[in-house]
This record gives structure tokens, C-alpha cells and sequence, in this order.
């Protein structure tokens, strides 16, 4: 632990933090209170769903507050777009900014898009003043390992829900990807990585899983997520409302003929990688609340070799064929967005966008797939922590 000793050495340093629940058990404890015994913790960053997860997707936290002494809580998840970037003045007077958040593996997820606009404003101050506090990644374990799915997200695309230029499952920790940033940007702040392994369990047993979020209950939503999380710029339920959400799936108008073609045809797709467990599911709240839901539960057998957006982009095709008088994407403001649908963000790719449309036959996806993958794992290369 030569770590311990080092960090000890920063005794007493000012410091802010971006953390939620998922940083916990540490000395059995959630970290933000470790370092509060260690550093002058100034201020708490609350990212998306507040800091014990409390609240649902698109829900501002400004109503938040907690009882911490004399820290200061500044939300980064509010009403207005601008609440995503920190205030200037909550980067003043500290030594160190500490990112201590756990990610999920994938671009869509908001966390280290929080972490990114930190370090962004750090760099900014940095350009102004000649100086910036460091930026101090306590890293952890990406919980679905390091393998990747899609393509890059065009600039055109970019927002709250993916950095121009990640893949949809980007198989990078979070201090992997966060220097990414830091490098391909030229961002140019100080940003030092603390090991998987101090601090987080390298390997984290299931029945110690700490829900980052409301909507990931288990270890294993992190494997669907990166292609299931389309699913809500669709008018279907993604699950929200139920125990399983992003495993269960579906809305109200999959039924008849049609539905017993679209079982045909998932049936089909990636053999032996899957199970789809045909249910009937009442959701709770969100889509389609109070009624009869009509899907499956995406059962994922062989993890490592799966490929969720695939089948998500799949599903979401064979629906446009089989529904095309119920099936529909939604419109309007998504995540401060209200120029692009939430299915053009989430996608975030011109030529997968056109796939959806039926102007790419599957071979020629998978051979697009195959070489934007190999392309970012030759980029990402010396951030694989």
C-alpha cells in the first residue's frame, strides 16, 4: 500500500470530491468519509441521481442537500444545462480535485461525463491562471472487463450521454478513459491515477455489488446496458419500473403474428450467446406505468462473447419491419438536448443510424463494427490500466 503512504503526505491539502454511494467499503465506510479524516474536504460534486442514488433518470438533484459539517454540496445534475459544468469558484482554493465514482463501462453513462467537464473547467483554469489542482482518479474496476463494442461518437452527436470520439462499451476503467480524455484532448491537467486495487477490490464479488444507480440493480445490467440503453429513445419500456430493468424489456403492442415473426428472428441472432425469456411485465412507473407490457428478459449466456448494441440494433431494426404502425422513437428534450432525437445521440453514428433505416444489411454492420473496434483498441491501447 505505498499509495497509502504517499496520499498520507497530502495530509491537510483543500480538496473537492465527485463521488455517490458506489465509492464504499474501504475500511467499511464510503470513501468521501475516509478522505475527509486525510484531506480539508471543501466540497462534495453530486453527479446525476444524487449521492446515494436517490433519484431516477433526468431528475434535477438541486432539491438535494445532505448534513455535512462544513462542506459545501455543489449539485452537477440540475434543472438547467449549465448546472453540468462546476462553478468556477468551487475550483478555487483547492489543491485536488478526487474523482472517486464508479463507471459501468459504458459512453451513455453519465458519471465520467461529469468527471470529463471537471477536468475540461480544470483546464481552462489552468490556461488562465498557470495553475489548476490535481486531478486525482481514484480508479476501480470496469465491471465488464475491457472488451468493446461499436464505433466512435461523432462530434455531431456529442452530449451529456457520450464524449465525441468513445465507443458505446468502451472497455476502459475510469482513470483509463478520464486520461484518454486528458491526452487526446490536450487538456493538459495534472492528473495522476491511483491503481484498481487500493481502494476498489480488483475483483468484486456479486453479492457486494453497490448500485451506482437506480436502474442498475446487479453486475449483470452492466453487461446489456451498452446496447439496451437505446432503448430509451424508443417507445418502448426499457424496464424502468421493475425489478430488472435493461434485462427486461418491451411495451404493450408486441403481440399477434408479428410478434411470433420477431421471436423467429431473435431466435436466430447470435446463437447460443443469449436467452430470451418471453414475459409479461407491469411497470411501475415511467413508460408505459400501470399497463401490460408484452417482452422478455435478455438472458446473456456466453458474456464475453456476446455483443449487446448489436443485438439492440438488431431488435430495434426488426421492430421498424415488424411494428412500423406501433413502433416508434421519441421526441423532444433529452438530456438537454432538443435539436436531435434521443435515439440519434445514443446511437451517435451517421452509418448505424442508416442500418436502423434498413440501408445496411447485417455482414456489412458487423464488418463496420469489427473495424471501428479494432481501431479504438489500438487508440485506447495505453490506457488499458
Amino acid at each position: 500500500m505505498k499509495f497509502l503512504k504517499n496520499i498520507q503526505k497530502l495530509s491537510g491539502c483543500h480538496a473537492a470530491i465527485l463521488t455517490n454511494q458506489s465509492a464504499f467499503g474501504y475500511q467499511g465506510k464510503y470513501h468521501f468519509q475516509t478522505y475527509s479524516e486525510i484531506f480539508d474536504l471543501k466540497t462534495i460534486f453530486l453527479p446525476e441521481h444524487g449521492l446515494f442514488a436517490e433519484l431516477q433518470d433526468q431528475v434535477s438533484g438541486d432539491e438535494l442537500s445532505y448534513l455535512f459539517g462544513n462542506m459545501q454540496i455543489v449539485n452537477l445534475y440540475g434543472k438547467e444545462e449549465s448546472s453540468l459544468v462546476p462553478p468556477r469558484d468551487s475550483l478555487k482554493n483547492i489543491d485536488l480535485v478526487i474523482i472517486d465514482i464508479k463507471d459501468v463501462g459504458s459512453r451513455y453513462y453519465t458519471f465520467l461525463t461529469t468527471a470529463y467537464y471537471i477536468l475540461e473547467e480544470l483546464s481552462k483554469l489552468k490556461k488562465e491562471t498557470g495553475k489548476a489542482p490535481i486531478f486525482l482518479v481514484i480508479d476501480s474496476p470496469n465491471p465488464i472487463g475491457t472488451k468493446v463494442e461499436g464505433s466512435p461518437l461523432d462530434e455531431t452527436y456529442q452530449s451529456f450521454v457520450g464524449v465525441k470520439s468513445v465507443l458505446h462499451r468502451h472497455g476502459l476503467t475510469p482513470g483509463g478513459l478520464l486520461s484518454y480524455y486528458n491526452e487526446t484532448f490536450s487538456l493538459h491537467v495534472d492528473v495522476v491515477v491511483v491503481p484498481v486495487g487500493v481502494f476498489h477490490p480488483k475483483h468484486i464479488p456479486s453479492f457486494l455489488w453497490v448500485p451506482p444507480s437506480p436502474n442498475i440493480p446487479t453486475q449483470n445490467t452492466c453487461f446489456v446496458y451498452p446496447g439496451m440503453c437505446l432503448l430509451e429513445g424508443t417507445n418502448l419500456s426499457e424496464g424502468r419500473g421493475t425489478t430488472k430493468p435493461f434485462e427486461t424489456f418491451g411495451a404493450p403492442y408486441l403481440l399477434g403474428k408479428s410478434k411470433v415473426e420477431l421471436d423467429k428472428r431473435m431466435s436466430n441472432h447470435q446463437k447460443g450467446k443469449f436467452q430470451l425469456r418471453n414475459l409479461r411485465f407491469l411497470p411501475t412507473f415511467h413508460k408505459h406505468v400501470g399497463v401490460i407490457c408484452e417482452g422478455y428478459q435478455l438472458m446473456v449466456t456466453k458474456p464475453k462473447q456476446f455483443h449487446s448494441l448489436y443485438f439492440t440494433l438488431y431488435f430495434l431494426k426488426q421492430l421498424g419491419e415488424l411494428f412500423p404502425d406501433q413502433f416508434s422513437y421519441l421526441k423532444g428534450v433529452y438530456e438537454f438536448r432538443s435539436d436531435r432525437p434521443a435515439i440519434e445521440l445514443l446511437v451517435g453514428d451517421a452509418f448505424l443510424l442508416e442500418y436502423l433505416d434498413g440501408k445496411h444489411s447485417d455482414s456489412v454492420l458487423e464488418s463496420y463494427l469489427s473495424e471501428k473496434e479494432n481501431d479504438w483498441l489500438k487508440a485506447v491501447k495505453p490506457y488499458r490500466y
